[in-house]
């Protein structure tokens, strides 16, 4: 009986860290959507080529996956809602990494002909809120994916 109450608050204790690690990680996405419109818009990288439409674009994918990571897709039933997240986790862990990872080499070479120079504060957030997305929703993923797919297994 003590084993049967354990694996039930170990289960909703992770339960409740998917979700928070989800709502944090759906706003550290919306945030570099944030950080790329303000850059976009603001700094007039919209007129820097390739740079400028990858500002715009990762924006746009920003705000799709936070939306989807909040959006009440469980209504459709868990399996979907889990899928419809973990789908968006994962999208948005790639615009994350591929900002990071696109940041850091603009820092020591061109990138589609254009170079970083310095760490002002747009980039110390984007730096940042990178980071805390594919941490936080790389937790959410980790702790939802494997039950995700042993129900898919056990159909």
């Amino acid at each position: 009986m003590a084993s049967h109450t354990l694996q039930v608050r170990t289960r909703l204790h992770l339960g409740d860290v998917a979700e928070v690690t989800r709502y944090l990680g759906a706003v550290s996405i919306l945030l570099v959507g944030a950080v790329h419109a303000q850059q976009y818009y603001g700094a007039y990288f919209s007129f820097v080529p390739t740079i400028g439409t990858l500002f715009l674009l990762s924006f746009i994918g920003s705000a799709v996956t936070g939306v989807a990571l909040v959006a009440p897709v469980r209504r459709f039933g868990r399996g979907v809602g889990d899928l419809v997240f973990v789908v968006a986790a994962f999208a948005a862990v790639g615009i994350a990494v591929g900002s990071l990872v696109s940041l850091l080499v603009s820092e020591y070479t061109p990138l589609f002909g254009f170079m970083e120079s310095g760490y002002r504060l747009a980039i110390v957030l984007a730096l940042v809120f990178d980071s805390l997305t594919t941490v936080f929703l790389g937790v959410f993923i980790a702790l939802v994916a494997p039950s995700l797919i042993a129900s898919v297994r056990s159909r």
